[in-house]
């Protein structure tokens, strides 16, 4: 069996836990859901284009084997 997450940065507390971040900052929040067990299983990943490197905001689907 399965658990699933959504991860929204819209959703995020303080208008989104991306908004405004460097695309290290979302390296690092990914990972750390790794090191949580969760898998992306989907995601949408849109970068700002008039700054290099950021700001970042993403959508998407992960899982992780229910315990």
């Amino acid at each position: 069996m399965w658990e699933y997450k959504i991860i929204d940065s819209a959703n995020a507390e303080k208008g989104g836990f991306l908004k405004g971040r460097s695309v290290k900052q979302a390296e690092a929040y990914l990972n750390n859901l790794g090191k949580d067990g969760w898998e992306i299983i989907d995601i949408d990943f849109q970068m700002d284009p008039t700054m290099p490197g950021g700001p970042t905001h993403f959508h998407g689907i992960a899982k992780r084997s229910r315990k």
